[in-house]
């Protein structure tokens, strides 16, 4: 089966003669498109250029996936606590396991710059991991 490249499907009117126009000022669509093209593309480099390629290095990279990983941490270990069919007991492995993601986001919030706002996020997470991990063990908990 040929599929003619001049019939509009759905279209009763048949064949189209010549090129399409779009807009109602004679612009057809291969004008519109190669306009919209170089469009993007003069976008792309101004946007490009606001923002160098520098800045996402593989610190921030590192200590942003560390900080998701402590906020899911919590997410599970509030959701455990907040579970009565859950002991304390089997809770300590997880509060271990915030221990140590404290001492990655700390190390890893030591390589930014105090002036960065990721190292002030990063010292947020440090000190709510810290703040459960004394909590459990001190036994605020065993109330």
């Amino acid at each position: 089966m040929k599929i003619d490249p001049n019939m509009v499907i759905g279209s009763v009117t048949g064949k189209i003669s010549g090129s399409r126009q779009i807009a109602g000022d004679g612009s057809t669509f291969e004008d519109i498109l190669s306009e919209i093209g170089n469009t993007s593309v003069k976008e792309a480099r101004s946007v490009q250029a606001s923002y160098p390629v520098d800045q996402l290095n593989p610190q921030k990279i590192n200590a942003l996936s560390l900080s998701e990983q402590a906020l899911d941490m919590l997410d599970s270990y509030s959701k455990g606590l907040a579970d009565p069919n859950v002991s304390l007991k089997s809770l300590a492995p997880m509060v271990e396991d915030l221990s140590r993601m404290r001492s990655s986001v700390l190390d890893a919030g030591s390589f930014l710059s105090d002036d960065d706002p990721l190292k002030a996020i990063m010292n947020d997470v440090a000190s709510t991991l810290n703040g459960e991990v004394m909590r459990f063990r001190r036994g605020d908990l065993t109330g």
